[in-house]
């Protein structure tokens, strides 16, 4: 996470421990917590801005889920290993924009874990941090807040280089 997002995470957490989160089906919300998945697409825009918790939804896509990227990023047990019902990483939200224009610019994982048809927008998340263990947590459609314990930071795990993780795995 970058200095910034640290200074916001903490400034945000001497004030209140709220912040956002935002609930995404599987394996999407893993592969975003892998880092492959850096652009979340939607139909619907946002306003906000700054650190959200990606949150695994119990639901399992199957019919969407393309096996073999999951069964590179994920491994090949992927479909049984996924938590569901769980925050699985906390990134910064930095941008909102139509999935057309990020489709240009985006890694081959990235194109694949995501829906980038016309009229659907790209939430960019950067400074993704996975959590060593999952937080078991019931999500909720849309954005909502999330309280996260007190010892968040000392759970969390290195921020993610994209470009690296999708060379590494072939996806770039």
């Amino acid at each position: 996470m970058s200095l910034s997002a640290v200074k916001v995470l903490s400034d945000l957490f001497q004030t209140t421990r709220t912040i956002k989160a935002l609930s995404l089906w599987q394996p999407w919300a893993s592969l975003m917590a892998r880092g492959v998945k850096i652009d979340e697409t939607r139909h619907w825009s946002t306003n906000y801005r700054g650190p959200m918790a990606v949150h695994a939804a119990k639901t399992l896509d199957l019919a969407g889920a393309p096996d073999r990227l999951c069964a590179s990023a994920l491994g090949i047990d992927w479909l049984t290993a996924l938590p569901r019902g769980a925050v699985v990483a906390i990134a910064d939200l930095v941008n909102v924009r139509p999935a057309a224009e990020a489709a240009k610019s985006a890694t081959r994982g990235n194109l694949t874990a995501g829906n980038f048809t016309p009229g659907r927008v790209a939430w960019r998340f950067e400074n993704i941090r996975p959590l060593l263990e999952p937080i078991p947590l019931v999500g909720r459609q849309e954005i909502y807040n999330w309280d996260p314990p007190e010892d968040i930071f000392s759970r969390l795990g290195p921020p993610i280089d994209h470009g690296a993780i999708c060379h590494r795995l072939g996806w770039s």
